[in-house]
């Protein structure tokens, strides 16, 4: 039997105001959150598609092209470095030598002021032999002079002969011991430094394999991405649908209350009876709700998982962008500023090779001319000496003690020769040498030069490449993190189908508490009820609404109840 204990009057609505109440506050909810959410998935659009395209910017930077050609000079350069301790030993050994002839020359040197001082004795003696022979103290007088002229001009040029040597003697200490500091540096960086270059070389052809599977892995999660974020934003309908559901049943209410000329009691029957239907109305709404809005979480959360699995292949491909800047990059950068400096050293020490070689060939030309004047000196001192010889042999028994040092001084100058003969000797093999070692440096195809440039060209390279993946790792990570932060927020926002949920089951439920448990008997308010029903039939815009209303006026005799609308077909409707 029909309960009235609960009918309202016309002036609260039919369900009464906290039941609009409610129902308002839903809806406006339900629209707010929904807007929001919407506006947080269009710019996650936006967001992973700049988050892509960076990726691809990034991928771009380390083309295959760039890759190749830096893992070419890279291995070059190793290759050339490596040969630098063999190379440096064999030119520090033609320093070494050349220091060498400059300590036998020192010897030649000393060996040929000894016989010049014997001779200028001898020179002397002569003068004071003579001195003692009648009528010989003239002629064997201007005699001693003439060699003490000639010694004191072959002193001169020894002198000048010493003082070029031991110039050349300083640079050749100095090449020695730039050499001697290369060596050092060559066994503490060979093989190292050139290992380096050849594992970054490797590395950077392992990393470019690992970005390009990076980038395919990208691309598959961003088709995915956009597939969830169009079924998420597409499944944003379900607000509209809720909330155009419970402007029906407001609609619905409004349209009750405002049935006129009915007695209470046949007014109480006709609420009840539409109760009913508006609390089956708000519980299938509810429970579709909640189901679409669940399934739009799971979505959301997927595309938040996905965008964090696309800053994690970042993560992987190129490493974080932290205080270190550009990892493995910045690492081969330093790898090849260490070459860089060993070349620089090396280049220091072509150049001084080439200097040095050059002077010594040049001081070699200079010191055998000076060689040839002291021979020179020799022929003539013998000369005078072969003089004296046969002069004293006419002279008889009182030229005895002149003939003797004559010859004492011709022995003596032959002593000269052979010192000069050996400076003459010790230069040739000091011209050999020092021609051997500029050309070594210049018929040498410029390795280190070449791996300078070829050093260069891939510091400049990775110095780019480095500056732009750091710059774009940055915009990177703040494009993901706002992508994914903006994922969580969205979801966040639509955390709320229980509170929802629970207002619409509330109010149906009380829809239903004021409908009553049994069927009202609708005989005498069918033209009333009929009026309502299709009036509450044209608005609706979902098929889950016709269907319901489908369900629940199906028993009645009512035209207007069992077809709402025959204009308006299942064809026309929006949902």
């Amino acid at each position: 039997m029909f309960n009235t204990a609960k009918s309202l009057s016309p002036a609260d609505h039919a369900a009464g105001s906290p039941v609009r109440r409610r129902l308002e506050a839903a809806r406006r909810t339900v629209e707010g959150r929904f807007l929001e959410a919407g506006e947080v998935l269009g710019q996650a659009v936006e967001g992973v598609g700049k988050l892509i395209a960076s990726l691809d910017h990034l991928t771009g930077a380390l083309d295959p092209a760039t890759v190749s050609a830096t893992t070419g000079e890279l291995t070059a350069a190793a290759d050339r470095l490596r040969a630098l301790p063999l190379r440096h030993e064999t030119r520090r050994g033609a320093v070494e030598r050349l220091n060498a002839m400059g300590g036998r020359l020192a010897g030649c040197i000393d060996d040929m002021k000894r016989n010049l001082a014997y001779l200028r004795v001898f020179a002397i003696n002569i003068k004071i032999t003579a001195g003692g022979v009648a009528d010989a103290t003239t002629e064997f007088g201007l005699f001693a002079q003439e060699i003490c002229d000639c010694i004191e001009l072959g002193r001169n040029q020894l002198n000048d002969f010493d003082r070029d040597l031991r110039l050349l003697s300083g640079e050749l200490k100095t090449a020695f011991s730039h050499e001697q500091g290369l060596a050092d540096r060559c066994s503490a960086l060979v093989p190292a430094v050139p290992d380096g270059l050849s594992a970054s070389a490797a590395d950077l052809v392992e990393h470019h394999a690992q970005v390009s599977r990076a980038a395919a892995e990208v691309a598959a999660l961003a088709r995915a991405v956009h597939k969830k974020v169009g079924q998420a934003l597409g499944a944003l309908q379900a607000g509209d649908i809720a909330r155009q559901r419970i402007e029906h049943v407001e609609q619905a209410l409004d349209a009750l209350a405002q049935v006129p000329d009915l007695k209470p009691e046949p007014r109480a029957r006709l609420e009840a009876f539409i109760h009913g239907l508006l609390a089956e109305q708000l519980r299938d709404a509810s429970a579709d709700f909640s189901r679409d809005v669940t399934r739009i979480g799971e979505n959301m959360a997927g595309i938040a998982a996905d965008a964090s699995e696309i800053l994690r292949l970042r993560e992987l491909a190129f490493g974080q962008a932290d205080s270190d800047g550009g990892g493995f990059l910045r690492q081969m950068e330093g790898h090849v500023a260490q070459a860089l400096d060993l070349v620089a050293e090396v280049e220091a020490a072509d150049a001084t090779a080439g200097r040095v070689g050059g002077a010594a060939a040049q001081a070699v030309a200079g010191l055998t001319a000076q060689i040839a004047g002291l021979q020179a000196i020799k022929t003539d001192v013998q000369q005078m000496a072969l003089n004296t010889t046969l002069k004293c042999s006419r002279m008889g028994d009182v030229g005895k003690p002149l003939a003797v040092i004559a010859i004492e001084l011709r022995n003596q100058a032959g002593h000269l020769e052979t010192s000069a003969q050996e400076a003459l000797d010790a230069l040739g093999v000091l011209a050999q040498e020092a021609g051997k070692m500029g050309g070594a440096v210049r018929e040498d195809p410029a390795n280190e030069i070449q791996a300078g440039d070829a050093l260069s060209g891939a510091a400049e390279r990775l110095r780019d490449v480095g500056q732009s993946v750091e710059a774009d790792l940055q915009g990177l990570a703040r494009q993901g993190e706002a992508v994914v932060e903006g994922l969580r927020r969205a979801t966040s926002r639509l955390a709320f189908q229980r509170e929802i949920a629970a207002v619409m089951d509330e109010a149906a439920q009380t829809l239903a508490s004021q409908a009553g448990d049994e069927a009202p008997w609708t005989d005498d308010i069918s033209t009333p009820l009929a009026t309502l029903l299709d009036g509450i039939a044209r608005t609706y815009t979902m098929a889950q609404e016709r269907e319901t209303h489908r369900r629940m006026t199906q028993g009645l005799d009512l035209a207007a109840a069992m077809a709402p609308d025959a204009a308006q077909s299942d064809d026309d409707v929006l949902f």
